[in-house]
């Protein structure tokens, strides 16, 4: 058996059975994973230990149960209890590619630094998407712990980086496969729930600068993107128009849910 790569893999869970073992599968590889788990009833704690992970809860007891709201505190959680250089974070519905192991490996011997991860999609069938308007769909989810000094922002949350510390890309890919589009919506209506948390109080100014125009900018941006890779001939699997669509779908959703007015009523 291989020598284990000194890297701390941290996976949130909550409920998450049916995807979880795969994500552990793919991380075996790595000498420590962290489960950090929200009160999970169907099975998630029996295959976390499974796969020989340490289970930590996302919070006090009364919290248990409850879907994430403050998404760095939970990573945070993680960090702290990580005995491994190297950590990675790995969503509990993704799962490592084979090139991105071997990525893994080799930095994992390098001097301290960052790394974005790139994340592909996975069609029902198997296979993996070549072309959607997200990519290279980047995350900071790989770094030497001595890189960053904690995880930053409640929701689309990424690590606060030394000054100093190099920041470098990896090729190989996190594969996320495709939900349904109930579930996407489900999902995204839990951001939006936790955005709209965020933006109370901060006034018209900052509605109308970081979430219409900010919105508006990276929504426009996507439809040239979604144009050229519809319009345009090329070889490779598409994200499916539907999929597409569901983000503009969640940025109309978004510049509403926040505007002060509604946010007001909200908490009235």
């Amino acid at each position: 058996m291989s020598e284990k790569l000194p890297i701390s893999a941290h996976i949130l869970t909550f409920n998450s059975a049916a995807t979880v073992e795969r994500a552990l599968k793919s991380a075996q590889n790595c000498a420590e994973i962290i489960v950090v788990d929200g009160g999970s009833t169907d099975g998630t704690f029996d295959i976390a230990k499974k796969y020989g992970a340490t289970v930590l809860p996302q919070g006090p007891k009364d919290s248990q149960g409850k879907r994430i709201e403050d998404f760095s505190a939970v990573r945070n959680i993680a960090l702290l209890a990580s005995t491994q250089p190297w950590v990675l974070a790995l969503d509990s519905d993704e799962y490592l590619s084979q090139e991105l192991q071997h990525e893994l490996s080799k930095a994992a011997s390098s001097t301290p630094a960052a790394y974005y991860v790139p994340r592909k999609y996975v069609l029902g069938d198997g296979r993996v998407v070549d072309h959607a308007t997200t990519y290279p769909n980047e995350r900071l989810y790989f770094f030497h712990r001595d890189a960053v000094k904690e995880w930053v922002k409640p929701v689309h949350e990424r690590p606060q980086i030394r000054e100093g510390i190099p920041v470098k890309r990896l090729k190989g890919a996190s594969l996320a496969p495709l939900g349904t589009l109930e579930e996407y919506k489900e999902k995204n209506l839990r951001y939006l729930q936790i955005e709209v948390k965020k933006s109370a109080g901060k006034g018209w100014g900052n509605w109308i600068l970081h979430r219409v125009l900010h919105t508006l900018r990276s929504r426009l941006i996507a439809l040239v993107r979604l144009a050229l890779i519809w319009l345009l001939p090329r070889r490779g699997v598409r994200l499916p128009l539907r999929q597409e669509l569901l983000r503009f779908w969640y940025g109309w959703k978004l510049i509403v849910a926040t505007c002060p007015l509604c946010v007001q009523r909200g908490n009235n």
